[in-house]
């Protein structure tokens, strides 16, 4: 099979992480979508809700769409989240299919500062969407795609959804209708997060 990886806080996952999925799927005609919420990013972030939280919104989302799964597979990993340990870890579960790691420009430009990036990248198509305001580091895209040959890039769908601004507009008593999905908006709701 061929699987889409996307990981992502998802601080809550918004209608750009699901276009996102979409778009990968349908251009590549992946199999599947993974959706993997990260448990510990080595870059903390404020107001990130517990991994139960994140991963049920996540789960809700994955139901809408038949070609969407999800994965906990961070939730065991000790310590920091790097992608290097989530491929691998789901390189166990997923033996033999082919891996399609989803990620946007302005990750794509630090992807040298990763851990064990090189490594990652013999394991993974990586699949790169253009994001406002971070053009592609061009330099960095000839050397990764002469060396490992696996390098898809987007640049003519470009999306920018503030994780910030809808927690904020939370926090002051407004669900942004169209930002989220109904489902997203109905758990924030019933459990009251960031309120």
């Amino acid at each position: 099979m061929q699987i889409g990886i996307f990981g992502s806080s998802f601080n809550p996952v918004h209608i750009g992480h699901l276009i996102i999925s979409e778009q990968a799927r349908y251009r590549l005609n992946l199999d599947k979508v993974l959706l993997v919420p990260t448990a510990n990013p080595y870059h903390k972030q404020v107001d990130l809700l517990d991994f139960s939280h994140r991963y049920n919104m996540a789960m809700l989302i994955s139901e809408d769409n038949e070609h969407f799964d999800i994965s906990n597979v961070e939730e065991n990993i000790e310590g920091n989240s790097y992608s290097f340990d989530v491929i691998n870890e789901l390189k166990k579960i997923y033996t033999n299919d082919d891996f399609y790691f989803i990620i946007g420009s302005d990750s794509f430009n630090k992807i040298h500062t990763w851990y064990r990036y090189e490594d990652l990248l013999k394991m993974v198509n990586l699949v790169v969407f253009k994001r406002p305001g971070y053009d592609i580091d061009g330099k960095m895209f000839d050397r990764i795609n002469i060396i490992y040959k696996n390098l898809i890039y987007y640049d003519d769908l470009q999306l920018e959804i503030s994780s910030t601004y809808i927690r904020k507009s939370i926090k002051n008593g407004y669900c942004p209708k169209y930002l989220l999905h109904e489902s997203t908006i109905k758990y924030i709701k019933e459990h009251r997060l960031w309120q």
